[in-house]
């Protein structure tokens, strides 16, 4: 097993810079997902057949794009931890 440099050591936590840089891409990969879904949502009417072709929006404002994005972002970043957690267990 290869030594991985500690970055931060807090009362027995340590954390190494694969794993932020991991924790990075996670927090990037949730937010793009929570965009999207907010994103499909607001055009979603665009997809009924008498608007089919038409973009029309829902009209959500700014601040539902940004607490949405934030608390999706969070809750996404949770379940990939959750299951790399779960992932890990399953191997020992």
């Amino acid at each position: 097993m290869v030594k991985m440099k500690k970055i931060i050591r807090f009362r027995g936590f340590e954390i190494t810079k694969k794993e932020l840089i991991a924790d990075v891409i996670f927090l990037i990969i949730a937010l793009i997902i929570s965009l999207l879904i907010l994103f499909i949502f607001d055009i979603h009417w665009s997809f009924y057949p008498e608007n089919f072709g038409k973009l029309k929006f829902i009209g959500i404002g700014k601040n539902v794009y940004i607490i949405g994005s934030l608390i999706g972002t969070i809750a996404g970043f949770l379940i990939i931890k959750l299951f790399l957690l779960g992932v890990k267990e399953d191997e020992k």
